[in-house]
Parts: structure tokens; C-alpha cells; sequence
């Protein structure tokens, strides 16, 4: 995330001119490191971003409404007292260091104007906030620095502010910078990169990386090595960079990867990344990446919450599938106690108290047949026969419990490896509150988090494909999607898919009263086979049928079906190349 002193410059500027003349409303601490200063300007009402935190320290205007705690915590407080309906005089950067400045006027208690002072200190885990009267001195800071931390630059109240200690290198935007890095570009034997990075004021590694791509040349080379040509690109390229930002403004821009997803951001536009998103202002750019990034997190972590969730589930259900399959493997030679007893029974004359055992003639078997019982010598044969037929009913109870227990069991583990199939495929938060909700609705969470009507219905969309042949054909994300897609959207006459012997989701081809061509039904097939537990398989069995061959049992759990008169077809998975949701 390249907050680099080059986007800070450019930042003050953007603040400055939309922000300046402007009155301070309400001021909220949405976190422990960010503050949020509602702001009336030109007729338009802003909200200002600053954070301190380690992992994204920023300031820039935002359109996202953030909650804010019911009780303020003191530096807001001290915001408050200090900044609230004051006027804005200015934003000002220290050179292209990574401080901002807020200049606003205020009025005390008394009603005397005094100026005071907002510094925004952007330097990854050494970033703060601090608030200044007019001499400098620190009225309060969000993350308190003593000297035990930095012997050198406390951030205490009523400390008088130091700025950070100002590093010794070149003013990017003078021409003598760019006449000395042509002259000692050769002669620092160092990685283009490095040398780049140390020499420049303000310029992170991706606008280091960014001169060497616009001059091409490779910035793992080392500059004894370059050419006089290529030493020649790339100082143009730095004052072709640095004259364009100064005269004609920045170009934010917000670079993506291969799927669209933002992935860092800048002022100037970088050219060595072939996706990218322009945005008017700066502050737009790092919305928008922020709100990304934040969406990104907040999606790993509801992923991770729900994995280990099913997961737990599973094991859980393993656990029970392996005692009840214990307990059919003891119990299901039940028949053989009651024999016992009935052979006991007839035999009785000739038994009596004291035996250990007894060799019974089974008249149950063809031909001539012993049994040979073991018995308890301290009861009577009678006793002894009540007890075989007592450990019958018991053995027989047990293994039918059992029986019973280990055909639901597979059927909820089923269940449950589908629903952790949709949660590692789930894209986005919205698919992931559909099977929260599924969950919650099959009683395998206690609590969901919002209430009313709209909460329970779902969030998310089947995906749609068009095959080759012009079909839609339709993928559930996950099983209430598989329900609502199979039984209500589909018609008799659509095609149905499904893996064979995996969890995995509903395809659909959408006949429209035409035939469906071989062509269109490999295509879905691949689909059915990717969008299953058996992705990773080279070839890979998929069932499939016309819709009314398919029937859910009654009191079955989401996404379970049961289906007859089906073809089988071998399909190579196969991800959709494009999407529509």
C-alpha cells in the first residue's frame, strides 16, 4: 500500500482545495486509531478519514458511513472540545514527507479565536495523530509515545511536537535532483531500485519500480551496468512523472488483478500493471480501494468463522457415525441370543446350576448341529436362558438404534460436506449470510444476526452461463439456491445435473422447448463436476435427468434431492469462462 510521501503531497493538495473556508461538525473515533471530522465546505458536506493504524494509515475524504461507538473514548473527546465548529485554513504537506497539516480556527471557551493544529502522521507503524494549539505544543495525541518507545521525539501532552526526523534525500520535483541522479546514477553500483529509493524524497518501491517500467529498464539491474541510453530514459521518465503530476494533477488510479479485485493504489498511473481503475480524485481512489480491501477481510473472516463451525460440525458427526457404527458391528448377531435362550429353554431337563457350558443340539439347522452356550455357573439354567433372552432385546434395540442412527448420519454428513463446499466457494459476503442462514434454520446455529422478514430471504444468485449453443444453463451457490433453483425456477422440461456420489451444486439447462445438444450438456456437466467436492479429479461422473424425474423427500435438509430414470455422463471439470450472477 504504497501511502507514500509522493500520494501524501498530492493528498494535501486535493484536502486543501475542497476542504478549505470549511466548518468542522461533528467529530467521531469510529476505532481505537481512526478518526472521522464531518466537514461543511462549498455547499457540500464532506467526511474526513484519518487512521493511524499500523496496517493502513491514511487520510482522505469518504463516502462510507462507519458506525461509532456510544461511548467516545478521550481523544475524541478532546477533538471535540477543541476542534468542533471550527474553520478550516488549511491542509499543507512537509515537502513530500508522509505529514499533513490542519490548520483551523477556533473558539475557546472564553470566546477568544485561537488556531490549532491536526497532524496527520502517515508512517506505517509509527503513524499518529496529534492535536496542537498554535506554539506547537501537544494538547493530546491518539497513541501516546514516551520515552521508554522513542528517546528521542516523545508524543506526550503538553510536550512541545517535534516533526518526524526529515530524511536526507532529494526534492523529486527540482531539476538539480534530477541533473544529480543522472550524474551519480552509474557511479552508486547499487540496484536501480534501492538506489532510486534512498536517493528520492518521497517515492516508495512501486514508483521506484514504476520509473524503471516507463524507461524500460529492469530495476534489478544494477546501475554500474546501465547504458548511457537507459540512464538517459530514466531520469526522463522521473521528470516526465514529476512535470505532469505538478502541471497537469494527479491521475488516481487503482490497480486490480486478474479478477478485478483491487489490490494498491496511486496518484500517478502506473503503467507496469495492465489492470487498472481511474478515479477523479484521490480520495475516491482510496475509498474505493479501502472499501475493497475491508469487504476482502471482512469475507475471510466470516469464511474462516463458518469453516470452523461445519467443521466442528463434521467432526462431531463423524464421531457419532463411528460409535453407531461400532455398535452395529457388536450388535448384529443379535439373533444368536435369543437362539441361545430358546435353545437353553428346550433343553432345560437336562441342564443344571453349576454348568459352565452346555452343548445344545440346534434344532433350528438343517441336519445335525450343536451350539455350544456358555453359561453362568451361579444361575439357574432357567436364569440363565432370561438372560440370553434379555441381552437379545437389548442387542436387537441397539443395532436397529444403530442402523437407524448411521443411515440419517451420512445423510447429515452429507449435508454438511455440501454446506462447507459452498462456504469455500462463496464469493462474497452476501453468499456466505445464506448459508448462516441455512444453517441457522436447521437449528445448527443458535442465534442469527439480524431479524425480520427481509434477513431471512437470500442474498445471492445462482450463476448464470450461456453455452456455446446459446443455452442458459444456472449453478446454485449453495443448497437453499439448489432448492429455490431445482424446484421452483426449473421446468419439467429443463435439464438437471448433479455430481455423482459428491456434495456439490444443481445445474440447470434451460430447454425453452428446444433439443438440447450433446455439446451444451458437456459443457453443464463440467460445471456440475467443478462446482463439487470432485474438482480436483481429472474425470468425473455427473448424473443427469429432466427436472421431474427430480422429487425432494419430505423433512430432507436443503440441496437434498432424490432422483430416477437418469443417464450418466464422464465430464472433465471445468470453470465457467464467463459469469453472470
Amino acid at each position: 500500500m504504497p501511502f507514500d510521501g509522493v500520494l501524501t503531497h498530492f493528498m494535501a493538495e486535493e484536502l486543501n482545495s475542497r476542504l478549505s473556508g470549511g466548518r468542522i461538525g461533528k467529530i467521531y473515533q469510529i476505532s481505537r486509531d481512526t478518526i472521522i471530522l464531518q466537514i461543511r465546505a462549498g455547499g457540500e458536506n464532506y467526511r474526513l478519514l484519518i487512521s493511524s493504524n499500523a496496517s493502513s494509515p491514511r487520510i482522505h475524504l469518504t463516502e462510507k458511513q462507519y458506525e461509532t461507538p456510544d461511548n467516545p473514548p478521550v481523544f475524541c473527546m478532546v477533538l471535540r472540545k477543541h476542534l468542533s465548529g471550527a474553520k478550516i485554513l488549511g491542509f499543507e504537506a512537509a515537502g513530500f514527507e508522509r505529514v499533513i497539516t490542519m490548520e483551523a480556527e477556533a473558539t475557546d471557551e472564553l470566546g477568544d479565536r485561537s488556531v490549532k493544529k491536526l497532524v496527520a502522521e502517515i508512517m506505517g507503524k509509527h503513524s499518529n495523530i496529534i492535536l496542537l494549539n498554535r506554539d506547537n505544543r501537544i494538547i493530546d495525541v491518539i497513541r501516546h509515545v514516551d520515552s521508554q518507545v522513542n528517546r528521542v521525539r516523545e508524543l506526550l501532552p503538553a510536550r512541545t511536537y517535534m516533526s518526524p526526523p526529515a530524511q536526507d534525500k532529494l526534492d523529486p520535483s527540482c531539476d538539480d535532483t534530477h541533473t544529480s541522479v543522472l550524474s551519480d546514477l552509474k557511479e552508486s553500483g547499487r540496484r536501480i531500485e534501492n538506489y532510486l529509493l534512498d536517493k528520492l524524497q518521497g517515492f516508495s518501491p512501486v514508483l521506484c519500480r514504476e520509473l524503471c517500467s516507463r524507461a524500460l529498464v529492469d530495476e534489478r539491474k544494477s546501475a554500474a551496468d546501465l547504458t548511457s541510453d537507459e540512464a538517459v530514459r530514466l531520469v526522463g521518465a522521473l521528470h516526465d512523472m514529476m512535470h505532469t503530476l505538478l502541471n497537469q494533477g494527479p491521475t488516481p488510479v487503482v490497480i486490480q488483478d486478474s479478477s478485478g479485485k483491487a489490490i494498491d493504489f496511486h496518484v500517478t498511473d502506473l503503467v507496469q500493471y495492465p489492470s487498472r481503475k481511474h478515479y477523479d480524485t484521490i480520495s475516491q481512489a482510496i475509498d474505493s480501494y479501502y472499501q475493497s480491501r475491508q469487504l476482502k477481510e471482512t469475507h475471510s473472516q466470516k469464511t474462516l468463522e463458518l469453516v470452523k463451525t461445519v467443521g466442528k460440525l463434521i467432526e462431531k458427526c463423524e464421531r457419532r457415525l463411528s460409535i453407531n457404527v461400532q455398535a452395529y458391528e457388536e450388535n448384529k448377531n443379535f439373533e444368536q441370543f435369543r437362539l441361545f435362550g430358546e435353545l437353553i429353554t428346550s433343553s432345560i431337563y437336562a441342564l443344571k446350576k453349576g454348568m459352565n457350558s452346555a452343548r445344545i443340539r440346534n434344532y433350528y439347522a438343517e441336519g445335525e448341529e450343536y451350539a455350544e452356550i456358555p453359561l453362568d455357573p451361579h444361575k439357574t439354567p432357567q436364569d440363565n436362558a432370561q438372560h440370553y433372552f434379555k441381552r437379545y432385546g437389548k442387542a436387537r434395540t441397539a443395532f436397529n438404534y444403530a442402523k437407524n442412527q448411521i443411515e440419517n448420519l451420512k445423510k447429515e454428513l452429507l449435508w454438511l460436506e455440501s454446506v462447507m463446499l459452498s462456504i469455500e466457494s462463496a464469493e462474497d459476503n452476501n453468499q456466505l449470510q445464506d448459508i448462516r442462514l441455512e444453517l441457522y434454520e436447521q437449528g445448527y446455529l443458535k442465534a442469527f444476526p439480524k431479524k425480520g422478514r427481509k434477513d431471512t430471504q437470500l442474498k445471492s444468485s445462482p450463476i448464470r452461463v450461456v453455452s456455446s449453443d446459446g443455452f442458459e444453463i444456472f449453478i446454485g451457490r449453495n443448497n437453499k439456491q439448489n432448492d429455490r433453483l431445482t424446484l421452483k425456477s426449473a421446468r419439467h422440461e429443463d435439464i438437471w445435473l448433479h455430481v455423482k456420489n459428491f456434495p456439490g451444486s444443481h445445474v440447470i439447462i434451460k430447454a425453452g422447448g428446444r433439443q438440447i445438444p450433446d455439446s451444451t450438456l458437456e459443457e453443464a456437466a463440467g460445471y456440475a463436476a467443478w462446482y463439487s467436492k470432485a474438482r480436483s479429479a481429472p474425470k468425473v461422473e455427473v448424473d443427469y435427468t429432466s427436472v421431474r424425474n427430480v422429487k425432494k423427500p419430505s423433512g430432507s435438509k436443503p440441496g437434498m434431492v432424490i432422483y430416477v430414470n437418469y443417464n450418466t455422463i464422464m465430464a472433465t471439470p471445468k470453470a465457467p469462462e464467463t459469469v453472470d450472477d
